[in-house]
């Protein structure tokens, strides 16, 4: 069975609505037809920094303006290794994911991009999220960083 290593950079997207704090998750159609909540993540492209990954990719994912995202902090790399059976020879892969924070200082709603199956978004509160089941355990990596929503 082939092996193979990823890098990628994810995010964790906050704003502020009144007193609020609301984090963004995005509904995902998987390879199983199911529509998933996930923190969009994506390759670190060669030359690329995960930070910069990070901007691009929420930019790309959800449409949102690159000139209103702040990145806050660097949160954790998390490691997992899944059999990728779409791909030919079902390769294993480890894959790294380096999560930052990010405040998004709205200007604007989210548009998803749907060829990469973003099907939609919702904003939850840090209360919300808890009931939400996504990939990772999110609700535990915010309640750690909670006092970085600034």
């Amino acid at each position: 069975m082939a092996k193979k290593y990823e890098k990628s950079s994810g995010w964790i997207v906050y704003r502020k609505n009144g007193n609020k704090v609301e984090v963004l998750l995005l509904k995902w159609l998987n390879s199983k037809n199911s529509e998933v909540y996930v923190i969009p993540k994506w390759h670190i492209e060669e030359g690329e920094v995960a930070k910069d990954t990070a901007v691009r990719e929420i930019s790309e994912e959800a449409g949102l303006d690159k000139k209103d995202l702040e990145v806050i902090k660097f949160i954790t790399k998390l490691n997992y290794t899944f059999t990728a059976w779409y791909l030919k020879n079902n390769p294993v892969i480890d894959k790294d994911v380096y999560l930052f924070l990010v405040k998004y200082n709205w200007t604007k709603n989210p548009i998803v991009q749907k060829e990469e199956r973003f099907v939609w978004y919702d904003w939850f509160t840090l209360d919300e999220i808890k009931k939400v089941k996504v990939m990772f355990d999110i609700h535990a990596i915010i309640w750690r960083n909670k006092t970085f929503f600034i």
